[in-house]
C-alpha cells in the first residue's frame, strides 16, 4: 500500500541572477525529499541570468512568466492571473514565495487559488508605510499564510512587525558540506594560479561588491597592517550583482591605488571556484556594516575549515561562537578587523584550531539535507493548518 502523496509546492521566484536567496532556494530544491514535496518553479524573469535554467537542470517543471515591473497594473494583472492558472492546472497544495517581491504576485494568485502561501523572508528593513514606501505598505497587507525567517535574528524582526500573525518559523539555509569543505590539494593549486606562495598570509572577502557588504573596511584593515609591516595578500572575489553601486567597485579600486597596495590586492571578480579560493585563504573575513540577516559566506567558509573573522551583527552572531569557531568584530571598525587579523595571522596554530571548530560546527548546524527536511515539515505543517481551517 502506497504512502500519502508528496506535497506539491510552488516555488515562485522574480530574479534570475544568482544571489543569496536565490543559491538557498537552488540548495533547497536540490536537496528536497521529492517525497514530501514536488516541487514546482515559476520565474517571474527580472533579469538576464540562467536561475531558472538551473532548475530547469534538477529534474523540476519550469514555468516562465516575463512580464513588466509591478507598477504596470496591466502586466502584474497578467501574471497574477497566469499563476493562479498554474496553480489550478499543477494542483498545487501550497506556494512559497522566496523573499519578498513575489509575493506581490504569489499572495494574491494563491488567495485566488484558495491555496495557503508562505513568505520565505532573507531580509526584510521595516519602514514606515505612512511616509509613503508603497512596497512596506504593500507586504504589509499581504502578508502571508506563513512567513520562515532564514535566522532568528530575521524572526525578531518581523515579529516586530507581526506580532501576532502571521505565525513565523525560523527556516534556515543549508549548504553542500561536501563541495565546501577543506582541500589542501586544490587550494595550493589556486595559490599557484594567483602567483601566491606557500608561506604568505591571504585573507580574503566574498559576496557582491556593495557597500553593506564592506569590502572597502577590509581594505582600511588591509592598508592599517601594511602599516604595521605585516604584510598579507588580500582576494576580494565578488562582482556587482544586479547591476547594483557600480560606482562602490570603482572607488574600492581607487582606494587601493590611493593606499600604494596594488601588489597586495587581487580583484578577482565573479568565480565558480570560491571553495578553492577560500581554502586558499588563511582567513575569511566577513565586514559588513549593515546586518546580515543570516551570512553564508560565514558557513561556506566554515565548512572549509577556515578561520572566519565576522561582523557582530544579526545571523553572523547565531553562527559563530566567538574565540571558538570563529571571531566577532564590531561592525565598520576597520581598527578591530586589522588588529583580530594581525592576532591570526601571527598565530597559525590557533587559526588552525579555529578552523577545525568551523567545520565540526558547520557539519552540526549547516547540512543542506537537514536544512530540507525543516523546509518539508515546515510546508506539511502550513497545508495541515489550512485544511483544518477548511
Amino acid at each position: 500500500m502506497s504512502g500519502p502523496r508528496p506535497i506539491r509546492a510552488l516555488f515562485v521566484e522574480s530574479q534570475t541572477d544568482l544571489g543569496g536567496a536565490q543559491f538557498a532556494l537552488l540548495t533547497m530544491l536540490q536537496s528536497l525529499d521529492r517525497a514530501r514535496v514536488a516541487p514546482v518553479y515559476a520565474s517571474l524573469e527580472f533579469g538576464a541570468g540562467d536561475f531558472a535554467e538551473r532548475v530547469e537542470q534538477l529534474g523540476i517543471r519550469v514555468y516562465r512568466l516575463p512580464g513588466g515591473r509591478f507598477r504596470n497594473l496591466w502586466s502584474t494583472a497578467a501574471r497574477i492571473g497566469r499563476l493562479h492558472a498554474l496553480i489550478r492546472e499543477e494542483k498545487i497544495d501550497v506556494v512559497l514565495s522566496n523573499s519578498g517581491h513575489p509575493l506581490f504576485y504569489a499572495r494574491p494568485a494563491a488567495l485566488l487559488a484558495r491555496r495557503p502561501c508562505v513568505w520565505w523572508a532573507h531580509a526584510y528593513f521595516p519602514r514606515d508605510p505612512l511616509r509613503g514606501d508603497v512596497v512596506a505598505l504593500t507586504q504589509l497587507f499581504l502578508a502571508a499564510d506563513s512567513i520562515f525567517a532564514n535566522s532568528e535574528h530575521m524572526a525578531r524582526s518581523l515579529r516586530a512587525v507581526y506580532p501576532e500573525r502571521p505565525p513565523i518559523r525560523v527556516v534556515r539555509y543549508g549548504i553542500d558540506l561536501a563541495r565546501h569543505a577543506p582541500t589542501p590539494q586544490t587550494a595550493c593549486a589556486a595559490r599557484r594560479e594567483l602567483g601566491i606562495s606557500p608561506d604568505e598570509n591571504v585573507a580574503g572577502i566574498f559576496g557582491r561588491l556593495q557597500r553593506g557588504k564592506g569590502q572597502h573596511v577590509f581594505l582600511e584593515a588591509a592598508s592599517l597592517l601594511e602599516k604595521n609591516a605585516a604584510r598579507a595578500r588580500y582576494l576580494i572575489v565578488g562582482g556587482s550583482v544586479f547591476g547594483l553601486e557600480p560606482e562602490y567597485v570603482a572607488g574600492l579600486r581607487r582606494l587601493v591605488e590611493e593606499r600604494g597596495m596594488s601588489e597586495r590586492v587581487m580583484f578577482l571578480g565573479q568565480r565558480t571556484d570560491t571553495n578553492e579560493l577560500m581554502n586558499a585563504c588563511d582567513i575569511v573575513v566577513l565586514a559588513s556594516i549593515e546586518s546580515e540577516t543570516w551570512g553564508l559566506v560565514v558557513a561556506e567558509a566554515m565548512a572549509a575549515g577556515r578561520a572566519v573573522i565576522a561582523s557582530a551583527e544579526g545571523g553572523p552572531r547565531e553562527m559563530i561562537e566567538d574565540g571558538r569557531t570563529g571571531i566577532l568584530v564590531p561592525p565598520g571598525d576597520a581598527a578591530a578587523l586589522a588588529a583580530a587579523m594581525d592576532s591570526l595571522f601571527r598565530q597559525p596554530e590557533r587559526r588552525c584550531a579555529l578552523g577545525r571548530a568551523a567545520r565540526l560546527h558547520a557539519e552540526q548546524s549547516f547540512d543542506r539535507f537537514r536544512a530540507a527536511a525543516v523546509l518539508c515539515e515546515a510546508l506539511e505543517r502550513v497545508c495541515e493548518s489550512h485544511a483544518r481551517r477548511g
